[in-house]
């Protein structure tokens, strides 16, 4: 469509994101305590971020847990049916301050700016381009074949729909909450085969799906941009979008220091380097010694914590190799991380699966 107009863009997919939105699909699958447990264990994520929806974690770490939850769905369920059945479950309130601020704007082009400035609070997988053509507003999501070890390419098909499927169905009810009236969209495209389950979906839903299209599709008539909100509020809007900026300074004076760097270290296998974790916390290396110094610990220390609880998480799976586990924590050799793990524990990786 050579004559398109892009109106907005981005990419939903930032590196810099919470726990949150995956706490959110796994309420939404009706994921159990104990198999959540299990998924973040296998992913080399702590227990206690279940609990603690700003616990930060990268996109990597993210599409690993969708694909172990594309794997707790089965073959007998497609994604594609599943969220189009879920979908009055998924609203824009999830979004936190980001839908409110998206709620209270003048027009449905204000909102999407919203969206499309704090990405990292919509805890997407994809790029989205919100075209205009003929008359028709185009939303459209794309997303790079995700790259996952071992996994085989049926399984990556299916990761994929899993995603996509997703965004562009939180984007039809976002959609729909800030313009809170029956505006529907025109037509559906999602670029996969009609799956087999389809058929007890496809007359609850508010317009036509096309399948084996070229891309992930939301198409609406093109007034709907600038469609006044029925909510709008400038005050509330601007408070909003405030608290929205302060948020994604990734400001957090209520945790020590030694917390948030922790928080960092968790979010990356292998971890940041020193000089990364001060930059994620703009500040220069020497002031994170210094103040971690305050605080009676040092990055050495709190790498190590986070390296031994996450090689016993990973030890707890049979199915990993110790090398397997030496690559994941980002070891050049085996022999380096079962000399690290024998300093930190007293016994080598293979006695201490042993004793467990």
């Amino acid at each position: 469509m050579a004559d398109a107009i892009v109106i907005a863009s981005g990419n939903l997919a930032t590196s810099r994101r919470t726990i949150a939105g995956i706490l959110g699909q796994l309420a939404l699958l009706r994921v159990s305590q104990d198999q959540a447990v299990e998924i973040f264990a296998a992913t080399g994520l702590p227990q206690r971020a279940l609990k603690e929806p700003d616990f930060p974690i990268s996109l990597a770490q993210e599409l690993s847990i969708c694909s172990e939850l594309v794997r707790l769905i089965g073959t007998t369920r497609s994604a594609t049916s599943l969220f189009s059945e879920a979908r009055q479950h998924i609203g824009i309130e999830n979004l936190g301050v980001l839908g409110m601020a998206m709620r209270h704007a003048a027009t449905a082009l204000d909102a999407l700016k919203v969206c499309v400035s704090f990405p990292q609070f919509t805890w997407g997988h994809s790029r989205m381009i919100v075209s205009e053509y003929s008359g028709t507003l185009l939303f459209t999501f794309t997303m790079d074949r995700p790259r996952l070890q071992d996994a085989a390419a049926d399984h990556i098909d299916r990761l994929l729909e899993y995603c996509l499927v997703l965004d562009l169905v939180s984007s039809l009810r976002n959609i729909q909450d800030i313009l809170d009236q029956d505006t529907v969209p025109r037509y559906i495209t999602l670029p996969f085969a009609q799956p087999q389950d389809w058929s007890e979906l496809e007359y609850d839903l508010p317009c036509p799906v096309k399948f084996s299209a070229d891309n992930a599709c939301l198409a609406y008539a093109g007034a709907v941009r600038e469609l006044p909100l029925p909510r709008a509020n400038p005050l509330a809007y601007r408070s909003f979008v405030s608290i929205a900026e302060k948020l994604s300074l990734m400001q957090a004076e209520d945790i020590s220091l030694a917390e948030r760097v922790t928080r960092w270290l968790w979010a990356y296998s292998p971890p940041l380097r020193r000089a990364d974790v001060a930059r994620q916390l703009a500040m220069s290396e020497r002031s994170l010694t210094r103040q971690l110094h305050r605080e009676n610990t040092s990055y050495a220390k709190l790498l190590a914590q986070v390296q031994q609880e996450r090689a016993e998480n990973f030890l707890r799976n049979r199915a990993l190799s110790v090398t397997d586990i030496a690559y994941r924590l980002g070891y050049a050799e085996p022999a380096a991380f079962t000399r690290a793990f024998t300093k930190w524990t007293g016994l080598s990786p293979l006695k201490w699966r042993k004793s467990t």
